[in-house]
């Protein structure tokens, strides 16, 4: 008899503790489903977002975050240099003079340095003659500032070499706020250059 009743309080003891379970159970399946459902939803809005732009719009979109990663890691990869002549970063903006003393040109050319997204481009202004003699320049993009902090910089820039002109990968490194150093070097064939600003 005392067999039987020990069975039997075994057996409301499990009734019990399978309740406990499978209310844990079912509690926690209801609250996976309803993070799901919530991950789910904050998913099919941001695609719903990205669907209603146009293929170049999400174009500029991935475009911009990736070069807002890449200059954050060249911003984050520059030495500290004292920039106490340097303010801004679009600082950079305006007229630019760079002189030239070789077979091709001895003279000047003004460029207009503007920023245009998230480039600068320098554009071909005037050109000056050694006596000071301009005529107006056709507008050619002849820079491009691909990435920038305010001292230092990485784009391409276009040389003429024998006729033919050639995009080389430059660097840009501030002297002041009114100068910066231009170089490339293109298969052995480089140059520096001072600009200066108009």
């Amino acid at each position: 008899m005392s067999n039987l009743l020990i069975f039997v309080k075994n057996i409301k003891h499990m009734k019990y503790s399978t309740l406990v379970f499978r209310s844990l159970a079912v509690i926690i399946f209801i609250t996976g489903i309803a993070h799901l459902t919530s991950y789910a939803s904050q998913k099919d809005n941001s695609i719903y977002n990205h669907e209603s732009l146009t293929d170049a719009d999400q174009e500029q979109v991935i475009s911009e975050k990736s070069d807002h990663k890449e200059q954050t890691l060249f911003e984050g990869s520059l030495p500290e240099k004292n920039t106490n002549n340097i303010s801004k970063i679009d600082d950079i903006v305006g007229k630019w003079k760079v002189t030239y003393n070789n077979e091709d040109f001895k003279g000047s050319i003004i460029y207009h340095l503007k920023k245009e997204g998230t480039v600068f481009n320098a554009y071909t202004y005037e050109y000056q003659d050694e006596n000071g003699y301009a005529e107006k320049a056709d507008g050619i993009k002849t820079l491009i500032i691909k990435k920038f902090n305010g001292v230092k910089g990485k784009g391409s820039y276009t040389v003429e070499y024998e006729g033919q002109q050639y995009q080389v990968d430059c660097q840009i490194d501030m002297i002041d706020k009114n100068t910066f150093k231009l170089s490339y070097d293109y298969y052995g064939y480089g140059d520096v250059e001072i600009w200066k600003r108009k």
